[in-house]
C-alpha cells in the first residue's frame, strides 16, 4: 500500500467504475469527484489488472496517470485468507462467485471501506458495504 493513511480512504473503487471513467462516462468523473470530496479514493491491485487487460497500448499513459492518483491497496495475506473464506462460505451455498471480485470483497472490508461499484451481483458477501455507482 502507499504512504496515505488507510483511515483517510472513503471508498475502494471497483473496475468497473475506474474502467467507465478512463472511458470517459460522465457519470464516473462526477461520481469519482464526489467521493474524493470526501477523503481518499481506493483500489485493489486486482484492478490494476483487469484494467491493464483491456487496456490499448495507446492508453498507457492516461492510465497510469490515473491509477497513480489513487491509493492502491496490495494483496497481502490476510487479504487472501479473507477472501478465501469468503468464497468457501459461498461455495458450500452453492454460489459461485470469481476470485478476483472475493479479493476486492475482502480488500473493501479490510479497509472498513465501502464498495463502490455497478457489479451488485459480484459481491454477495455478508458484511461488505456495497455502493451502486450509476446514478439512476
Amino acid at each position: 500500500m502507499q504512504s496515505n493513511p488507510v483511515g483517510d480512504i472513503v471508498c475502494l473503487v471497483d473496475s468497473d467504475i475506474a474502467i467507465d471513467f478512463l472511458r470517459k462516462r460522465d457519470y464516473a468523473r462526477k461520481l469519482l469527484d464526489r467521493w474524493a470530496k470526501e477523503g481518499l479514493l481506493a483500489i485493489s491491485t486486482i484492478t490494476h489488472l483487469e484494467i491493464y487487460q483491456g487496456m490499448k497500448p495507446d492508453e498507457e499513459i492516461k492510465t497510469n496517470a490515473f491509477l497513480d492518483g489513487l491509493i492502491t491497496v496490495a494483496v497481502d495475506i490476510s487479504i487472501a485468507r479473507l477472501a478465501g473464506r469468503m468464497l468457501g462460505k459461498l461455495r458450500s451455498k452453492g454460489v459461485t462467485v470469481g476470485i478476483a471480485d472475493a479479493i476486492i470483497g475482502a480488500t473493501a472490508l479490510t479497509l472498513h471501506a465501502p464498495l463502490l461499484t455497478n457489479n451488485m451481483d459480484h459481491y454477495p458477501f455478508a458484511d461488505l458495504n456495497v455502493l451502486q455507482g450509476l446514478d439512476k
